[in-house]
């Protein structure tokens, strides 16, 4: 065969191997693509988001993709947190090299920069007869050395001051001193979380499990968003920056930067809110439509409802249905609510675990099928497997010692009712959640964080599960709720006075509220309205109260929710019924690929990749969303607003379902044009097979 009619034959496959390849194992280019199972789901009518602001909407998905919904916290001074670095701080000493000169005789600052010039020098300085200030200087100079190490020693009863490049030290059995001062530095390491596909408390156990520390020693402003990349500041009490870097190595999918010291720490509500950055993809709108519809979300905002998020997914059992539970004290029915069967669900594990429970009640073989032990479920279902350790032992007492009291027995005091009793477990625990918090805070004193570093060096470069994990987890708990009844016993009396002191103690003041008249109705306009938040210490609006006693009494509860437990106990708040977004921008962009990155994330950025580019021509329209909105205030809600639309998982995963078979039944009718034209080709390319051989045939009869 000619050159040429192999290039054609080449030519030939080429475009049938892209045509039947395309779309990869889908043999049948008529296979239809299989319907998205996501069960059957919480819709916004379910939980009373009815109503809209505005008359304006387009059509758009949200969160395609874990990269169309980027979130950063706004800090409490009103800087936008963002992933910038991941280098460690100085080590907090507050001496300048200039006050460090001052401190030392000039003979030895003269030893020390010439030690600086030489290479695998060696410098003994004989420290005998200078003050422990002086020596401690010295030691702040060469700790400003790199790849030195300094440490005083006797020799021939003096004290010698050495210093000496790192590769010497282990000669010496001297060890780099990289000890935090942390009076004069700050003693909280805030470090900034950038994190994707992960829960806020999920991440942080996970660093937790790796530090060797109680996940209660990170605090935090709020919760983010586990299906988006989002950003925020942590702290922790006297954890190097060092250690944490290692612990979030290899956690995938969670990023750790941007660290400083602080003298207090971060605590829940210490924030401005957040800043959006959303991409909505398949916009359908036309531009006039788009922006008429960011105009009046800019200038009139948005009903203030709470996010489908807070209600849970599965409609079976939504969230507020165990909240109710625990609001009406049915404990029992709370915990079977959480560990229920429910549709839709892809952790294979947990499905077994939540079958098992309901089939048999045995917490422990549930527990037992869970691998990822920070769940909820998993920590519940813990706690039940031990609680119920005491069963066996219980029966084992009738045997024993049959139904009347025997010496050894314990009482509650006679002081102490038995209605109290869970008020007093609840504070015990809270005191010994005190007491972990002070024992995590004593790892990393000056006096023991050389143990800490060591148990740090120990570590793989990646963190496993081992067998033994849940043994040392059940070891702990089960001590934990050894020293819950050893404390129990001791500080029963102590409780109940503590108790009765703080029984009507108010722990948060409510802002006070005016009832508006008719005179006042000009000066103010919905955006000021509020809506109080059930509990037993708001002010409820004279037309709202038959209301909400009308929805408490059907699940027999009244706007008096006080609790002994004081943890489920709501004295309510105030909500406005309007939230407008400020720092509001959007923009139209097309792109070409359907799954192409719209919007560059923290880590991308820092790595200075490539930044998103509209393509004019690109087939795909998209906007994208910039604003700020107050903390609890949900970002879902404004996107309603503009859209139109339910944006409740099932109904979003509907829609994106959609868009991907309309996408894929266009490259379809792609595809069989393109198969026609190939067709075409290839009798073309026949024809000119033939002509070839007619034309090499009379060359070869002149020849």
């Amino acid at each position: 065969m000619s050159k040429a009619s192999e290039s054609i034959e080449s030519e030939k496959h080429r475009k049938n191997f892209r045509r039947n390849n395309r779309w990869g194992k889908r043999k049948n280019s008529g296979e239809k693509r299989k319907k998205l199972k996501v069960g059957n789901r919480l819709k916004e009518c379910d939980v009373g988001i009815t109503e809209f602001i505005g008359s304006e909407g387009f059509f758009g998905v949200i969160k395609e993709r874990y990269s169309d919904f980027q979130v950063n916290e706004i800090a409490a001074d009103g800087q936008i947190a963002k992933l910038t670095n991941q280098d460690v701080p100085s080590d907090g000493e507050d001496e300048s090299m200039e006050d460090s000169k001052k401190m030392i005789p000039d003979t030895i600052w003269k030893q020390l920069q010439e030690f600086k010039e030489l290479k695998n020098a060696v410098l003994e300085i004989d420290v005998t007869d200078i003050s422990k200030d002086q020596r401690k200087a010295i030691h702040s100079i060469a700790k400003s050395m790199k790849e030195v190490l300094s440490q005083t020693i006797d020799k021939k009863n003096k004290k010698i001051l050495m210093i000496l490049p790192n590769k010497y030290g282990t000669s010496y059995n001297f060890r780099k001193d990289t000890r935090i001062n942390w009076k004069n530095e700050g003693k909280y390491c805030y470090f900034l979380l950038h994190k994707v596909n992960m829960d806020t408390m999920d991440a942080l156990n996970r660093l937790a499990m790796n530090l060797r520390l109680n996940p209660n020693s990170f605090s935090y402003a709020g919760t983010k968003d586990r299906r988006a990349w989002t950003t925020q500041w942590v702290s922790v009490k006297k954890i190097r920056p060092t250690n944490i870097l290692r612990a979030a190595k290899n956690i995938r999918g969670a990023y750790i930067g941007n660290f400083k010291f602080e003298m207090e720490c971060l605590k829940l509500g210490m924030l401005n809110g957040n800043c959006f950055r959303i991409a909505l993809r398949n916009v359908s709108g036309t531009d006039e439509q788009i922006e008429k519809s960011m105009i009046s979300l800019r200038e009139h905002g948005f009903i203030n409802y709470y996010g489908m998020q807070r209600f849970g997914t599965v409609a079976t059992i939504p969230t507020y249905e165990i909240g109710k539970a625990l609001l009406q004290g049915k404990w029992n029915e709370a915990i079977d609510l959480i560990l229920k069967p429910r549709e839709g669900e892809n952790d294979e594990d947990l499905v077994e675990a939540r079958k098992i429970y309901e089939e048999t009640k045995d917490a422990s073989a549930a527990y037992k099928r869970i691998k990822n032990f920070n769940k909820v479920e998993a920590i519940l279902l813990k706690g039940l497997s031990i609680c119920n350790s005491n069963n066996p032992q219980v029966s084992k007492r009738i045997r024993e010692f049959g139904r009347n009291p025997v010496v050894g027995d314990l009482v509650y005091g006679k002081d102490v009712n038995s209605d109290d009793e869970e008020e007093f477990v609840c504070n015990n625990e809270e005191e010994l959640v005190t007491k972990d918090e002070e024992a995590n805070e004593k790892v990393s004193e000056l006096g023991n964080e050389e143990d800490v570093d060591k148990e740090m060096e120990k570590l793989p470069e990646t963190f496993e599960e081992s067998p033994n994990s849940l043994i040392k987890e059940m070891t702990d708990t089960t001590e934990c709720c050894l020293k819950v009844d050893e404390q129990y016993r001791k500080n029963t009396e102590k409780s109940r006075i503590t108790n009765e002191k703080n029984e009507n103690d108010n722990s948060y003041n409510l802002p006070v509220v005016k009832i508006l008249e008719e005179e006042d109705l000009p000066n103010y306009t919905l955006a000021d309205v509020l809506m109080p938040q059930v509990g037993w210490k708001v002010t409820y609006p004279p037309y709202a109260k038959p209301w909400f006693d009308e929805f408490l009494t059907k699940d027999g509860l009244t706007t008096d929710l006080r609790q002994k437990n004081k943890k489920y106990s709501l004295g309510g708040a105030y909500r406005k019924i309007l939230q407008v977004p400020s720092n509001l921008s959007w923009n139209v962009m097309h792109y070409s690929k359907k799954h192409a990155d719209l919007i560059m994330c923290d880590i991308n950025e820092m790595r200075k990749c490539s930044a998103p580019k509209n393509e004019p021509e690109g087939k795909f329209k998209a906007l994208i969303i910039q604003m700020s909105l107050r903390s609890s205030t949900y970002a879902t809600m404004a996107l309603r607003e503009i859209l139109k639309s339910d944006t409740s998982p099932q109904v979003q995963a509907a829609q994106s379902a959609a868009c991907d078979a309309e996408f894929e039944d266009s490259n379809i009718s792609q595809d069989t044009e393109e198969n026609k034209n190939t067709i075409e080709d290839d009798n073309k390319s026949s024809d000119t097979e033939k002509h070839f051989d007619i034309e090499k045939q009379k060359i070869e009869i002149s020849n």
